[in-house]
Formats: structure tokens, C-alpha cells, sequence
């Protein structure tokens, strides 16, 4: 897999705890930028499986109440503009 490099600013504490970590690993000392790419990894998946269950919750409801879904999804539209959100776009989960 092609990689590429990148600077990152992170906070001190959390630096040294993940160089502790690294250095300190029962599969002997790694490298920073493997456990971050780890890291990175696994919340990748999180958001992946959530978008999933998003996704799969907006079906459900636009199947089951069309008209519902509608009204609800044109109220947190009007709730975001009076708070200054933006959309990222439109979609199903725009909500």
C-alpha cells in the first residue's frame, strides 16, 4: 500500500504516552507511526460501522413513515440553519 507522509501537532502528554506505549510493547519496540496508522485504523472502521447503522436507520424510516421522515428531516434542516450549520450535502444522512 502506497503511503504518505504527513505532520501532525498533538498534544505533549499524549505524544510521550504513545511513545511509552511503543517502546514498552510485549512485541518488542515498534514505531510511532505504525501505532498512530493503528490508531487511525480502527476509528476508520468506527465511523465506517456507524455510517452503516445510519444508513440503515434512515431506510427504515423513510420505508416505514415517508411522510414522517420528511417533516423530521426538513425540521433539523430549519434547526442547523438557525444554529449556523452547514450541510456537507444532501444525502441520507443529511440528518
Amino acid at each position: 500500500m502506497a503511503k504518505k507522509k504527513l505532520t501532525i501537532t498533538i498534544d505533549n502528554g499524549r505524544a510521550e504516552a504513545i511513545e511509552g506505549l511503543v517502546s514498552s510493547s510485549a512485541a518488542g519496540p515498534g514505531s510511532v507511526s505504525a501505532w498512530i496508522e493503528d490508531a487511525v485504523a480502527a476509528k476508520l472502521e468506527q465511523a465506517e460501522r456507524a455510517q452503516r447503522a445510519l444508513d440503515w436507520i434512515v431506510a427504515r424510516a423513510q420505508a416505514e413513515h415517508p411522510g414522517e421522515w420528511e417533516k423530521a428531516l426538513e425540521a433539523v434542516r430549519a434547526s442547523d440553519e438557525r444554529h449556523g450549520f452547514t450541510s456537507g450535502g444532501e444525502g441520507q444522512s443529511a440528518a
